[in-house]
């Protein structure tokens, strides 16, 4: 889990409204990040704190004497805490506090509108040079952008990398890639295979799957995502 998106969901896990995987996940970011777990503990701080000096407001004296009129009928003589009146002080602070808060409504000028931001798009290119533990790295592409989705992902494979982009390519189990490679393709994730690699080992192009895109080198497509689109690099 990213730092923006462990902020974004702090609140959900202090209030207790997050599903189990994505609190487990919080939790372990936090351990592992000063900055985000320095950030959690001021809002537990905060919380805590309003919540114990939290004040209930007395009901108006017309709505009380209904409401003992009605328990009275009743048969219940118990009149509930938040009906009792106030201290004199502290009706008198409500009251300062009321006017202060009227009078900074009227005189303060409105806040400028503020159009609301998309989060930034992430983009990060995956480098694949061996096809021995592609089916991990599918699940670890699956994982990433169902928790990011708005993920921008392109795997960039050479050397034995390219195998289990050729046409009939099968995993260790005798399972097709190419089934797993349309499925991410279809969330958005861009595969391309190194040419130099192709003409190296005699694999002709039409050989590709379609869902591959062939470049002519796959280092030289690496450094260009980084360089000119500011792709972020993870190796495979």
């Amino acid at each position: 889990m990213l730092c923006v998106e462990t902020n974004r969901l702090l609140h959900g896990y202090l209030d207790g409204e997050l599903d189990l995987a994505s609190a487990l996940a919080l939790e372990d970011h936090l351990r592992e990040c000063a900055a985000c777990r320095e950030r959690f503990t001021g809002q537990q701080a905060l919380r805590s704190a309003v919540t114990g000096k939290a004040r209930y407001h007395a009901a108006p004296a017309g709505l009380r004497q209904a409401l003992r009129t009605r328990l009275a009928a009743e048969g219940r003589t118990r009149i509930p805490a938040w009906l009792q009146p106030w201290p004199a002080t502290a009706m008198a602070a409500a009251a300062l506090l009321i006017a202060v808060t009227a009078w900074v409504t009227v005189h303060q000028p409105p806040a400028p509108t503020q159009v609301a931001q998309a989060p930034a798009e992430r983009k990060l290119v995956y480098h694949v040079n061996s096809s021995d533990d592609v089916a991990t790295a599918f699940r670890n592409l699956s994982n990433l952008l169902d928790a990011a989705p708005r993920t921008r992902v392109v795997v960039v494979a050479h050397n034995s990398g390219v195998d289990f982009l050729i046409s009939g390519a099968r995993d260790k189990a005798g399972d097709p890639y190419q089934p797993a490679v349309a499925q991410l393709k279809s969330r958005g994730v861009d595969f391309r295979i190194c040419g130099n690699t192709l003409g190296r080992r005699n694999i002709q192009a039409d050989r590709v799957i379609p869902e591959a895109v062939l470049v002519p080198s796959g280092i030289v497509e690496i450094a260009r995502l980084q360089a000119e689109e500011g792709y972020s690099y993870i190796k495979l």
